[in-house]
């Protein structure tokens, strides 16, 4: 404790010896057991409060930026923490992250004289966890009786990998809604290719009806096409070398040609 309160100053590197200046074996007897102090002081803290202390080298100067940090038991103080508990949500952040932020807040006013009563604790927390979590939250408030917070992260730390087994996600609520996006994205195509369907077919119907009228009135009629003499004007019923070609066809020919031009003889 010599170490952490500073009663213990730090020795002198080198001492004079016989005019000589040396090395002070009390110097480095010092510095090997607050090595040892640091490494036991730094064990003991969270993430959060490691960050506070993050690039010092004495125990005593460790010892206090925590004072500093967790020490201000104003009543602001201990407002702020708890609102800040009070409005802490998961949200994306995993199961395991949003606990140590929640357990860091928790740590603080406990720190201050002001710890959190275990079943408000709970609580705050089992709100944190959102929507997703409200069946294991369900659950947890009617366990009786109530379970430690270390437990209760445990239990919420095993549903969030229970939840992404079964929905590849760690919020149904989000597979849910990506869900339907696919569905209704689906719908909208089949909707479209529907419509694009229905206004073919009506286009087309409508286009036919147009033509037959045309070809009724004479407009958009094509040109007659003769299939014996291979020209435009006329129809091979009517083609004026109709008897030339009839009189050079075989018997068997001239029958087939009598089903399309009845005049064939």
């Amino acid at each position: 404790m010599d170490h952490v309160t500073g009663s213990s100053p730090v020795p002198a590197k080198t001492i004079t010896v016989d005019n000589k200046e040396v090395e002070n074996p009390a110097y480095s007897t010092w510095m090997n057991l607050d090595q040892q102090a640091i490494i036991l002081l730094n064990s003991s803290l969270t993430e959060v409060a490691a960050a506070e202390v993050l690039g010092l080298s004495s125990t005593r100067s460790i010892w206090v930026a925590l004072k500093s940090a967790y020490s201000d038991s104003s009543i602001e103080r201990i407002h702020s923490l708890k609102d800040s508990l009070r409005q802490l949500f998961k949200g994306t952040l995993s199961v395991s992250e949003y606990g140590r932020s929640f357990k860091s807040i928790c740590d603080q006013l406990s720190a201050i004289g002001h710890p959190i009563d275990n079943m408000d604790k709970l609580h705050w927390f089992l709100c944190g966890l959102g929507p997703s979590f409200e069946t294991f939250s369900t659950a947890i408030h009617t366990t009786k009786p109530a379970p430690g917070f270390r437990e209760l992260l445990s239990q919420a730390e095993s549903h969030e990998i229970f939840l992404k087994s079964l929905h590849g996600s760690p919020t149904p609520a989000a597979a849910f809604v990506s869900q339907q996006s696919r569905s209704n994205a689906s719908r909208g195509r089949q909707s479209s290719r529907g419509g694009n369907s229905r206004g073919n077919n009506t286009n087309g119907g409508r286009g036919r009806g147009n033509n037959n009228g045309g070809n009724n009135n004479g407009g958009g009629r094509r040109s007659p096409h003769c299939q014996l003499c291979r020209t435009n004007g006329h129809y091979a019923s009517s083609c004026p070398d109709l008897p030339t070609y009839a009189s050079n066809i075989s018997n068997s020919d001239a029958k087939s040609l009598r089903l399309f031009i009845p005049n064939v003889t």
